[in-house]
């Protein structure tokens, strides 16, 4: 994989953009932080058709154990945390593509909350990506690094 281009913009709000190749497929990826959502972009061949959201309040996670995040069990912290729920907001016709992208979406909220444990905005994900249901585990990785290097 190439490695990214990421250049940041202070206006009107904070953005990052980088580029890579997932699987051979020329792939950009744009971060927008406002102040009450994340909104990021991942698009193959300039097209966005499936949009997911992911609550990353705590407050959403355990109402009766309040602080379960903070002290939570670091044995599987490669998997998607358990109280991240993806919902479909837009597209989603194709099942196999929507179970992909409702998994992208809650690896990243689970890589955000990593690295922001009290971050409490909405991420809003935005996909157009190539065959989604059929890139596997290496092209799955790729897509997540590459959002990572542009948060």
């Amino acid at each position: 994989m190439a490695t990214p281009d990421t250049q940041p913009t202070p206006f009107p709000a904070p953005t990052k953009s980088s580029d890579g190749l997932v699987l051979d497929n020329p792939t950009a990826v744009t971060c927008t932080s406002f102040s009450d959502k994340i909104l990021l972009t991942v698009s193959q061949a300039g097209k966005l058709a499936h949009w997911v959201h992911v609550p990353l309040a705590t407050t959403n996670a355990d109402p009766m154990n309040p602080g379960m995040f903070h002290n939570h069990d670091t044995t599987n912290e490669l998997l998607p945390m358990t109280h991240l729920t993806a919902t479909t907001v837009l597209g989603g016709t194709k099942r196999d593509d929507e179970i992909v992208g409702q998994t992208l979406a809650t690896t990243i909220g689970s890589a955000i909350l990593m690295k922001q444990p009290q971050e409490e905005r909405m991420l809003v994900l935005g996909l157009g990506l190539t065959g989604a249901s059929g890139m596997g585990r290496e092209g799955f990785d790729a897509v997540v690094g590459l959002v990572l290097e542009c948060l």
